[in-house]
């Protein structure tokens, strides 16, 4: 019986993760055009980091900021220690509002980047936030995504191994 159970808890385990990283593509998104910019619209279950990234896979923008707000679980934010040069992660397993969802789209190695920032309270008001790694849509995530004209680039940052930096932006 013992191993039945133990089996059964992996089998659910296993599950549980293939969903959770089964890849999104832009099929798997519900966004439209709207004015100059778009607004796309997570479900319950959807990566938000993901989500973004297989939007500039599809749309290929040469950049883009954005803002967004709704409830997220499972999230993932790390605070950069810059005395020891290296993100500090922490995972957040609890359903929390979305109080600011910001950061921008560019492209490293020339494949698309998010850059994306999050701010998030609990039920009991306590507020966690940094930059976000990924994060599952709880209940629904409204996103709005403004393009820019001309691309955001990053590279590596030489002072500081795991930063990914945009490139110098000034026109010459």
């Amino acid at each position: 019986m013992k191993s039945l159970l133990t089996f059964c808890c992996l089998l659910l385990a296993g599950l549980s993760l293939s969903a959770q990283t089964k890849p999104i593509t832009a099929a798997d998104l519900d966004y439209r055009k709207d004015g100059n910019g778009y607004l796309l619209v997570l479900k319950a279950g959807q990566p938000v980091v993901a989500s973004l990234n297989a939007f500039m896979e599809k749309e290929k923008l040469p950049g883009a900021y954005f803002t967004g707000i709704g409830a997220v679980k499972n999230a993932e934010v790390a605070y950069y220690n810059i005395d020891q040069k290296k993100y500090i992660y922490k995972k957040f397993l609890s359903s929390m509002e979305v109080l600011s969802l910001n950061g921008n789209l560019g492209y490293f190695e020339g494949k698309p980047i998010v850059h994306p920032h999050i701010a998030m309270a609990e039920s009991d008001y306590s507020v966690h936030g940094g930059h976000l790694k990924e994060a599952e849509v709880s209940l629904i995530l409204e996103i709005f995504i403004t393009p820019v004209s001309k691309p955001i680039t990053r590279e590596w940052n030489k002072d500081f191994p795991e930063l990914r930096t945009m490139k110098p932006v000034r026109d010459n």
